[in-house]
């Protein structure tokens, strides 16, 4: 985890016991030492959480730095698409800026003048921008949800901060310097001299009355008070901040990048006990994006309404689509029985980047495998891959190049993914000779291409199923399959090792456009996976 980063998650976890509790009194008698571990959090507002987990602002924070190494940097828009698939079915407290925002779909921000919305700029400070490049993007990200010109000011006032403290300025130098740009509204000036010539050796008496709430004109100074007080430390302006109650983590937020700029790596040794969960999402349907290796790809996520027994991948028939009916009612099937999944449009299908004419089935392995990633580093790894039709072959070519596959399921799946060039035979030559050529199939057209005949060829799939080891498999095939014959079944169920296992799907046809095939299919699968998937 980077330092700035870091600094800001363990400061939020620490402010989220005392977070909102406006009784300096009872967080005295609480935390008689002060705090600096990990705690429940005391107020209503955080029902769910517990030690070692993050406050809404933190989640948030978490939001942006995914979005940034997803992206490989900042971008506005990609911020605006990441933060609202973050939040749109976000289980924790949701703020005001948050409710306005989500209301607005992130085309304006919220008027709040909470300094909550400043306080997420770590991962941008971690990116190592030059000041100006820094300051911008610092504005941008603040922006998205608070309007309040003071608020974005704020963002970069503290970003000045840091990058005088990291030129070598004292604290109360670096405070100053900041406090010397030209704002929008932010009375920099002024609020720092009023942190500065407060009462240092009195925190509670100032605390209350430089004010506790989320509001700009209190939370502003007051965490410049606690910054800037003599022999301050990371440690300790952390605990004085949780012990003044209020709004703690917003500014234990911005506290953090101010120390870690100063101190170097603070935190280190708290860091690894924060709870790895990122954040969490409600039951549902979540539509997310995918850096894939042609572009973005889209995905739908289902996450079940349960506990969570496993991640699985499931790769759509060829042309279908992520939207395609029978697998959308595969995967939330697959959620009755606690199986969270993902669900992706390949590279030039549905709403993923690309041209159906660039990919090929060595496109769609790179895709699952790009998604793969995806759910590891947000989510879980997927223990579990399902294909239907051509994704069946897919799923079981990716299955020995994903460790974490424990169990692979096809459905209706050929033997050899060249079966699939029998939809448009009769256009072979017209592709050899002249690169691709416009098909149509299921009534669609489809500009098939040259990359994807050759891709075909070369891929030996015999040699990938024969080579398949510790990984339970299950085949499905429907016996009056007339687009897959059922055969195809026999020749994957022999090419396999054990352990193995073929289920009949007596009376569904190919595409599985009965609802009850569908559920019938995703009922069996979540019971064999009971002991499959550990």
């Amino acid at each position: 985890m980077k330092p700035y980063t870091q600094a800001t998650l363990v400061a939020d976890s620490l402010s989220l016991g005392p977070h909102w509790v406006y009784n300096p009194s009872k967080l005295a008698r609480l935390y008689p030492e002060g705090i600096h571990t990990f705690t429940d959090p005391l107020s209503q507002y955080h029902p769910e959480r517990k030690a070692g987990q993050l406050t809404h602002y933190g989640d948030q924070l978490r939001l942006l730095e995914q979005s940034i190494r997803d992206h490989k940097g900042f971008s506005t828009d990609q911020w605006r698409s990441d933060w609202l698939n973050g939040m749109q079915n976000y289980d924790g407290y949701l703020d005001g800026a948050s409710k306005e925002t989500l209301e607005n779909q992130g085309h304006a921000p919220s008027s709040s003048n909470d300094l909550a919305g400043a306080s997420r700029i770590a991962p941008i400070l971690d990116l190592g921008l030059s000041l100006d490049e820094a300051v911008v993007v610092a504005r941008a990200q603040t922006h998205l949800t608070h309007g309040d010109l003071g608020v974005v000011d704020a963002a970069e006032f503290f970003v000045r901060a840091v990058y005088a403290l990291q030129a070598g300025s004292s604290m109360s130098g670096a405070l100053e310097s900041a406090a010397e740009a030209p704002y929008s509204t932010l009375p920099a000036k002024e609020w720092v001299t009023k942190a500065q010539t407060a009462d240092p050796l009195e925190p509670g008496k100032v605390s209350g009355e430089l004010g506790l709430t989320c509001h700009l004109p209190e939370a502003f100074p007051l965490t410049l008070y606690f910054a800037c007080r003599p022999e301050a430390t990371f440690e300790s302006a952390i605990s004085e901040n949780g012990l003044a109650g209020g709004d703690t983590s917003a500014r234990a937020m911005l506290l953090a990048v101010l120390f870690a700029a100063r101190d170097g790596d603070v935190g280190a040794s708290l860091a690894e006990q924060l709870d790895a969960a990122k954040p969490t999402r409600k039951a549902g349907s979540h539509s997310v994006e995918i850096e894939g290796p042609s572009g973005t790809l889209s995905g739908v996520l289902e996450i079940p309404d349960s506990e969570i027994r496993a991640f699985a991948l499931f790769a759509h028939c060829f042309t279908c689509g992520k939207d395609f009916l029978p697998g959308a009612r595969i995967t939330r099937g697959l959620a009755q029985h606690g199986i969270a999944s993902l669900r992706i449009d390949f590279s030039g299908i549905g709403t993923s980047d690309g041209r159906f004419a660039d990919s090929s089935f060595l496109t769609n392995l790179d895709d699952l495998l790009a998604a793969s990633s995806w759910l590891r580093e947000h989510h879980q790894a997927p223990k579990l891959l399902v294909g239907h039709s051509l994704g069946g072959a897919a799923v079981l070519a990716a299955a020995g190049q994903l460790f974490d596959v424990q169990a692979v399921v096809t459905i209706g799946a050929p033997s050899d993914p060249d079966h699939v060039t029998h939809l448009f035979e009769d256009h072979l030559e017209t592709i050899e000779k002249d690169g691709e050529v416009e098909v149509k199939l299921a009534g669609r057209p489809f500009t098939i291409g040259k990359r994807f005949l050759d891709d075909l060829r070369e891929h030996q799939q015999e040699k990938v199923l024969a080579s398949l080891q510790g990984i339970q498999t299950l085949i499905m095939h429907a016996p009056e399959d007339k687009v897959v014959p059922l055969e195809n079944a026999g020749h994957i169920y022999s090419a396999l090792r054990h352990p193995k296992s073929f289920i009949s799907l007596a009376g569904a046809d190919h595409l599985l456009s009965r609802a009850a095939d569908a559920a019938y299919v995703a009922d069996l699968i979540g019971v064999w996976s009971t002991k499959a998937v550990s």
